[in-house]
C-alpha cells in the first residue's frame, strides 16, 4: 500500500514530462565567457531562436529578444559540439537547428532566464569564436 502511494505520483510526474511537446527551432547558440556574461548568465550554453519562430515557445509574447539556456548544459555542449574554452576568445557561437522540450519561461523580475532541455540537434554549423571587446 505504501509503495503504491509513492509510485503513483512518480508515474504521473513521468507522464507529464513525456507529454511536453517537442519544439523544432532554428537560431544561434552561444557560450559567452567574458566577465560580464559569466556574472549575469554563468558558464552556460544559450540559444536565441530566429524571431519568426518566437511564437513556437510556450511563453507570453515579448517585444525583446527571446533566448534561453539549456537545463542539460553538459549534454547540450556535447550535442552541439561546443569547443573547449580558449584564452584567445570570449566564447563560441554557431547556427543550429535543434529540438527542445521542457521549456520554462522566466517571468520574475531580476536576473534569470528562460530554460529548456535540449533533446537533440538536427544540424549545427561550424562554430565561430566570439571576439573579446
Amino acid at each position: 500500500m505504501k509503495l503504491a502511494a509513492l509510485l503513483v505520483p512518480a508515474l504521473l510526474l513521468c507522464a507529464q514530462a513525456q507529454a511536453q511537446p517537442r519544439i523544432v527551432l532554428d537560431g544561434q547558440y552561444s557560450l559567452r565567457t567574458d566577465e560580464m556574461s559569466l556574472q549575469i548568465i554563468g558558464d552556460r550554453v544559450c540559444f536565441a531562436p530566429d524571431k519568426a519562430q518566437w511564437g513556437r515557445l510556450p511563453r507570453p509574447a515579448a517585444q525583446h529578444e527571446i533566448w534561453f539556456c539549456f537545463a542539460n548544459d553538459g549534454e547540450a555542449r556535447r550535442l552541439l559540439r561546443v569547443p573547449a574554452r580558449q584564452a584567445d576568445n570570449c566564447g563560441w557561437q554557431a547556427r543550429a537547428r535543434i529540438i527542445i522540450d521542457s521549456y520554462q519561461p522566466y517571468m520574475e523580475q531580476g536576473d534569470g532566464n528562460d530554460m529548456a532541455r535540449l533533446a537533440s540537434v538536427i544540424k549545427v554549423a561550424q562554430p565561430n569564436a566570439i571576439a573579446c571587446e
